[in-house]
C-alpha cells in the first residue's frame, strides 16, 4: 500500500501525494499549537452564545455542576466575539483579557515559526 501511494508513475496519487506535502509545509510553518490557538478561537467566535447543550469534556458541568471558571471563560469569550460586552464581563471578567492574550500567543508563535522557516530554508 505504502509503495502505491509513493509511486510516482499513478495520477490521482501522485495529486493527493504533492497536496500531502504542500498541506505538510504550511503545517510546519504555522505549528501544531497555533493549530490548535486559531481552531479554539474559530469554535469559540461560531459557537452560538444562548445555546447551552454542545458537548462538553468539562469533569465539573458533567457533574452537574453549574459554576466553572474554564467553562464561563470560554463563554466570555463566545459573548465577547458575538459582541456581547457587558454579558461577557458578567460571564467572567477575564474573557476580554484572555482573548488578547490567546492572539498574543498566536502572533508570538507564527512569527517565531516563520523566522526559524526562514533560518533553517537559508
Amino acid at each position: 500500500m505504502k509503495e502505491i501511494f509513493l509511486n510516482k508513475e499513478i495520477g490521482s496519487n501522485q495529486k493527493s501525494f504533492g497536496l500531502y506535502f504542500s498541506l505538510k509545509k504550511y503545517f510546519n510553518l504555522i505549528g501544531f499549537e497555533t493549530l490548535i490557538w486559531i481552531t479554539g478561537l474559530i469554535y469559540l467566535a461560531l459557537f452560538s452564545p444562548v445555546d447551552q447543550t454542545h458537548f462538553t469534556i468539562c469533569p465539573l458541568a458533567n457533574a452537574g455542576i453549574d459554576f466553572c471558571p474554564g467553562c464561563g471563560l470560554g463563554h466570555s469569550i463566545t459573548q465577547f466575539f458575538h459582541g456581547n460586552f457587558v454579558q461577557s464581563f458578567q460571564t467572567h471578567p477575564l474573557g476580554f483579557f484572555a482573548v488578547i492574550i490567546i492572539i498574543h500567543r498566536i502572533y508570538t508563535l507564527l512569527k517565531t515559526n516563520i523566522i526559524n522557516n526562514k533560518k533553517a530554508a537559508a
